[in-house]
């Protein structure tokens, strides 16, 4: 594959998120590095000087995405791509990128700036970490389901302003719901759909950082009288990833290790740690790396896709590992257990007093229901006094019924009444349709009369004057077609309309049949190249943004149209070709 950098003397180029560096034979055997994922990985970037010893070839080394996009069900989300229309108000509200939804993981190579141009890669490591689906909480859209981590907005906002605008916080609690923290169960399956995901699409290594297990500064050493420590929680995370490593082929980075055995004194948390302690983790990277002898000319390389199938040293070492931690575990469990039989012996004598009182609880209930039954006699004599004196009150309902029958009577012949004026008013709209008739007949004079007088122009012009101030009355259209079929504006004008009310295929044909009287129209073509690609129909929407170019080449959104559906097929050098050209006539346009 052929390189493109402009070489320099140190024989590398950095970039803010990115580094590219090669040595002096093989140039052409290029070695991509993906990492995506939040605080941790930065760490990969110091194996770069153990790197270029060995390196035949040009090799760059990315991170993209924060911790904020990098849980694993929000990885997942991005594979797939969203309605912008959804996602335009999260947008808006958090001040996001446009990009922010996008996930680079699902193709097989990634473009990187050098300096003077744009240089591609292929993907033959990609590099992931667990730590955000460890610690972080995700907000779930109430109606349509999707998923955002809110927090790396509210961290980078200025607390003074935040408070004088609260509306933003508020459309979040409004439209979001919280769905807490990752589970073990999702984590696996969530973990193992990712990567049969970029396998699919890519032949590339997957590396894996575990997490760290203790709390750095926390003096606790003893956990069994701890509610779900969170070091426990992590130690489950990464027994899992050592278990889908084996099931997956895949590679961990184990940080777990490599911290412990360079001191967490100095740590913020459990993710976050200094600069010198990306050295050593940077080394665990490198070992594996090697191991891979990816850093070789490609004719070294050949059979070496075998070792993918062979055990790992690191991997069986980190199974031991992981295999004595769970000793210890089900060590601590053991000892948790105990506490809870002698727990439950205490309970069992708390439970036997429970039951004397309830007991005697259950025997002053008796007495009291004793008690409401002598009431309830009492009661029912009471009752049948007032049922005596309900039958009086039945005889003067009688009485009342009867002077409500006459009432009924009234209200027939009001209902009588209200029959005539019914038939006054039937009377009434027979003849305004007979006034509507007598318009209609009019409406039909009138043009009968401007045809005479003004020809055919003074119709099209009392129809043009009434489309001005209904745009959206598709039958003025159809009307004024009648007079002139083939009249370029009208059909134009009807077919955005159709698209404005979402009518696509209604505004399809009406941009083709205008294309039948004026073919040359590069107006029509580029509607109706908007109108296809908006009803997903991209092939057909090429070849229409194509044939508007052709005639008039001159117009910069029509190579701006074309650039963005191209891009959005992955047709990177066309897009390419067709923004410039859009920026050659126009070096605003972006």
């Amino acid at each position: 594959m052929k390189t493109n950098i402009e070489k320099n003397a140190t024989g590398e180029y950095m970039d803010s998120n990115h580094i590219i560096f090669w040595s002096d034979s093989h140039q052409e055997n290029k070695i991509g590095i993906y990492m995506m994922g939040g605080c941790d990985l930065p760490s990969v970037f110091s194996c770069v000087p153990l790197i270029k010893p060995i390196l035949k070839g040009t090799c760059c080394i990315i991170k993209e995405g924060q911790i904020e996009k990098s849980r694993s069900d929000i990885l997942l989300q991005n594979l797939k791509k969203s309605p912008q229309n959804l996602l335009a108000p999260v947008l808006e509200k958090f001040y996001l990128p446009n990009n922010f939804f996008e996930n680079q993981l699902s193709k097989p190579d990634f473009c990187v700036s050098h300096g003077s141009g744009i240089e591609e890669f292929p993907k033959q490591v990609v590099i992931l970490s667990i730590a955000a689906d460890v610690a972080r909480v995700v907000y779930q859209h109430r109606e349509h389901g999707f998923l955002i981590d809110p927090s790396g907005w509210w961290n980078n906002q200025r607390m003074d302003l935040m408070l004088r605008d609260l509306s933003s916080a508020n459309w979040f609690r409004k439209y979001f719901v919280s769905l807490g923290r990752m589970t073990l169960e999702t984590f696996i399956e969530n973990l193992t759909q990712l990567i049969q995901e970029i396998r699919q699409v890519t032949n590339a290594y997957i590396l894996v950082f575990n997490t760290l297990t203790i709390e750095p500064g926390n003096i606790i050493h003893n956990y069994q009288f701890v509610k779900r420590p969170e070091s426990l929680r992590r130690r489950e995370f990464n027994l899992a990833l050592i278990e889908l490593s084996r099931k997956l082929n895949f590679w961990i980075v184990d940080v777990d290790k490599v911290l412990k055995q360079s001191r967490t004194k100095n740590m913020i948390d459990f993710v976050h740690f200094p600069v010198e302690l990306y050295q050593p983790i940077g080394q665990e990277v490198f070992k594996i790396l090697e191991e891979l002898e990816i850093f070789n000319a490609p004719s070294q390389l050949l059979g070496l896709n075998i070792k993918k199938l062979l055990p790992q040293k690191h991997q069986t070492q980190t199974l031991l590992e992981s295999l004595q931690a769970q000793l210890d575990q089900k060590n601590q469990e053991l000892e948790a257990q105990q506490l809870e039989t002698l727990q439950a012996k205490a309970e069992i004598g708390q439970y036997r007093e429970s039951l004397q009182q309830v007991q005697i609880q259950v025997q002053i209930q008796i007495e009291q229901l004793q008690t409401q039954l002598q009431q309830t006699q009492a009661q029912l004599q009471q009752t049948q006094g007032e049922l005596q004196q309900s039958q009086s009150q039945l005889h003067t309902s009688q009485t009342e019924l009867v002077q409500s029958q006459s009432d009924l009577q009234q209200t027939q012949e009001q209902s009588e009444q209200i029959e005539a004026q019914l038939r006054q008013t039937q009377g009434e709209l027979q003849q305004s349709q007979s006034q509507l008739h007598t318009s209609q007949t009019e409406l039909v004079q009138l043009k009968s009369y401007l045809q005479q007088t003004q020809g055919v122009e003074g119709v099209m012009s009392y129809y043009r004057s009434r489309i001005a101030f209904n745009t959206d009355d598709i039958q003025l259209y159809h009307q004024a077609l009648e007079v002139i079929p083939d009249d370029a504006q009208i059909h134009l004008q009807l077919g955005n309309a159709l698209v404005r009310q979402n009518r696509l295929s209604d505004a399809i044909a009406t941009y083709q049949t205008a294309l039948q009287f004026h073919p040359n129209n590069f107006e029509i073509h580029l509607e109706l190249a908007k109108a296809l690609e908006k009803d997903q129909k991209s092939d057909e929407a090429i070849a229409s943004y194509q044939r508007a170019i052709e005639l008039n080449p001159d117009y910069s959104w029509s190579h701006k149209h074309l650039g963005d559906i191209l891009a959005e097929r992955g047709q990177l050098s066309g897009a390419s070709l067709s923004y410039r050209r859009a920026l050659q006539l126009q070096p605003r346009i972006f």
